[in-house]
């Protein structure tokens, strides 16, 4: 009896089990609704303290359109190359929405990682984004000027992002970022600025003061006037980056100081005491110049280099850098139509002649004109005269200008673009009926011609440099 209930239970079992196996309407051969996800950009940019919306997504599902849940979140990105890595955000994912449409604002700086997952109980489907948050400060064209007492002003213009330009954003000037960022501090007696690393630097000369900023939100940290430790300091422009974070700043005293510019100290090197240095070059090192005795100095680990005599012969007429080589332009002190264009290095340490030619006329450049060194098209743009000329440092000084102003326009500062492809050309009209009488020029530095104007954006212009993002 009990083995004929134990087979019927098993035929029971047996024709149930064929009978669920041949169910053709179970789940197990049923479409799934795939989920994509597609977007116009990979990479975004949200502003710090600023509420950050994306909403240009298109989420799609391959069959029924069943209900969709979201989960938004962020965290530190990782990176396989140029390519983001097959679980960017794995560790340190932090959830942050729960809507189709992200709408968030962010409160740290950096670049991190978007993710979006999206599930509809049958699929799910994540979509990964690189995401900057960044200032509308964090990178573009910075520019240094002063008014007729002596205040400084900054003056900055952001690069856009993809979308801005989709969208025809128009870049411009705001002239009021001291104001803004920093109500209640005047910048007093200004000379230079730089960005150095995180930093962005302003010189004084009265006040022998320096202002240390945070290169992404332009807010002062600190401003200490280093008069009382060296009263005779008057600072004139920095000359470069030594060592780590020691920045060579060049004072009316003819002295080389050095500025640690991440703890705020000043320190005038033993090696530098008995030194007098007439003017300054940066690059690679910074290098410094004795006119009268024709000698250049750069600083090493204990002491400086020299150029010694080689240069004695001679009236150093202008050093730049272009890459790690060193152009200087000369002539002779017996024969002024004889011009001699060196090349050397930081060190001096090697030295090869360019060019030894008699020129017909005198040569035009002098120890007043700005020297901007081009790597890529193996050049030193300079001014003159109120002009601005090209010399291409495998041949001889050019005699005629690239570009030339109209009168009562004064070239008060001269640089490139990060990427060395357009000249930036600081303009000073003094009898300008505006308030503001500096404007930029931009040129573009292969065939010199103009690309934008930018009339009216500072007071006159002391520096312009294009503030990379960090």
């Amino acid at each position: 009896m009990k083995t004929r209930i134990c087979i019927g239970i098993w035929l029971l079992l047996q024709f149930g089990i064929y009978g669920c196996l041949d169910d053709h309407t179970s789940v197990g051969d049923k479409e799934l609704s795939e989920i994509t996800i597609t977007a116009e950009h990979d990479t975004l940019v949200a502003y710090f303290g600023e509420e950050f919306i994306l909403d240009h997504l298109n989420v799609e599902q391959s069959g029924e359109e069943l209900p969709l849940s979201y989960e938004w979140g962020y965290g530190n990105l990782k990176m396989n190359g140029n390519e983001i890595a097959e679980y960017p955000i794995r560790d340190s994912l932090r959830v942050i929405s729960h809507d189709p449409q992200l709408r968030y604002t962010f409160r740290e700086l950096g670049t991190f990682g978007l993710s979006l997952k999206v599930e509809n109980g049958e699929s799910i489907r994540f979509k990964y984004f690189v995401l900057h948050i960044d200032t509308e400060f964090s990178e573009g064209i910075t520019v240094l000027s002063r008014d007729e007492a002596g205040k400084g002003r900054l003056s900055f213009m952001k690069t856009l992002t993809k979308e801005e330009i989709d969208a025809g954003v128009e870049p411009f000037f705001r002239t009021d970022i001291m104001e803004t960022i920093n109500p209640g501090i005047e910048m007093e007696d200004v000379t230079d600025m730089v960005q150095a690393n995180e930093r962005l630097l302003v010189s004084s000369d009265n006040t022998a003061r320096i202002y240390n900023m945070d290169v992404r939100t332009f807010d002062v940290n600190g401003m200490t006037s280093f008069r009382g430790t060296y009263p005779t300091c008057s600072f004139r422009g920095f000359a470069g980056i030594s060592a780590q974070n020691n920045m060579y700043i060049y004072s009316d005293d003819e002295s080389a100081y050095v500025y640690d510019y991440v703890v705020d100290e000043l320190i005038l090197t033993r090696y530098f005491e008995d030194v007098v240095a007439d003017a300054f070059c940066m690059g690679e090192k910074p290098v410094f110049v004795n006119y009268e005795k024709s000698v250049l100095y750069s600083p090493r680990s204990g002491g400086l280099n020299e150029s010694g005599e080689r240069f004695l012969a001679f009236d150093i007429h202008a050093v730049c850098f272009v890459g790690s080589n060193l152009y200087m332009v000369n002539t002779m002190k017996t024969m002024p139509t004889q011009v001699f264009l060196a090349l050397t290095n930081a060190t001096f340490s090697s030295l090869s002649t360019v060019k030894f030619y008699p020129s017909l006329e005198a040569i035009k450049i002098d120890r007043e004109s700005i020297c901007v060194g081009c790597s890529a098209l193996n050049c030193i743009f300079y001014t003159y005269d109120n002009a601005v000329y090209c010399w291409n440092v495998t041949k001889e000084l050019p005699t005629e200008p690239i570009v030339t102003l109209p009168d009562g326009m004064e070239i008060t500062a001269l640089s490139m673009s990060a990427d060395e492809n357009l000249l930036y050309v600081g303009l000073y009209e003094e009898n300008s009926v505006h308030a503001l009488k500096g404007s930029l020029y931009i040129y573009d530095a292969k065939d010199y011609n103009l690309v934008k104007t930018y009339p009216n954006i500072a007071d006159k212009p002391l520096r312009v440099i294009y503030k990379k993002r960090v």
